[in-house]
């Protein structure tokens, strides 16, 4: 076997493997709503890193990974690289990570996050819990939720995810 057809066979396999580590994550992903889970994502009151309040709107047409997290959670510092690597190749108008702090991080303690751990996707606070709150209660950090382009939360995730995980639940969306 020559060189070429020897390097084309493993990149291949290795496809094989990735597409069949997607479809078994996906089969993993807990994607159905607990009963104080809301079907579809509400408009959340949070805090910018400036200090103001916005209402977060669901957007039309855009897939949303809403992270919940904390500056001193181990397991939320570890998915870092992941959020990071699927905003840098998903991220754009149809689809988007929403970093959200929660209750009792401040402003301030978030953008320290960002900085030394490089966050390159969106960041909030949710200062007084009440996006945690309406979202079913987020008693773990991480937790993860996933919206389709419809605004439905088809996702919750917690635990740290994997980019397998993720990519497998994306590709299943935009089927």
């Amino acid at each position: 076997m020559g060189k070429h057809r020897l390097r084309r066979w493993v990149l291949d396999l290795g496809l094989i493997v990735l597409v069949v580590a997607g479809v078994y994550a996906w089969t993993q992903w807990r994607g159905e709503n607990s009963g104080t889970t809301p079907a579809t994502l509400p408009v959340l009151t949070l805090q910018k890193l400036d200090g103001q309040w916005i209402h977060l709107h669901p957007k039309k047409h855009q897939v949303t990974l809403v992270n919940f997290w904390a500056p001193d959670c181990p397991p939320c510092i570890a998915e870092i690289p992941a959020l990071n690597w699927l905003q840098q190749w998903f991220g754009g108008p149809r689809f988007t990570v929403l970093g959200v702090a929660v209750a009792g991080n401040t402003p301030q303690a978030i953008a320290a996050a960002r900085s030394r751990f490089g966050m390159a996707y969106p960041l909030y606070a949710d200062q007084e819990g009440a996006a945690e709150h309406i979202l079913g209660g987020v008693t773990l950090t991480p937790t993860s939720l996933l919206v389709n382009g419809q605004g439905q939360i088809v996702g919750r995730y917690v635990g740290a995810i994997s980019l397998p995980v993720i990519v497998g639940q994306l590709l299943w969306i935009s089927r």
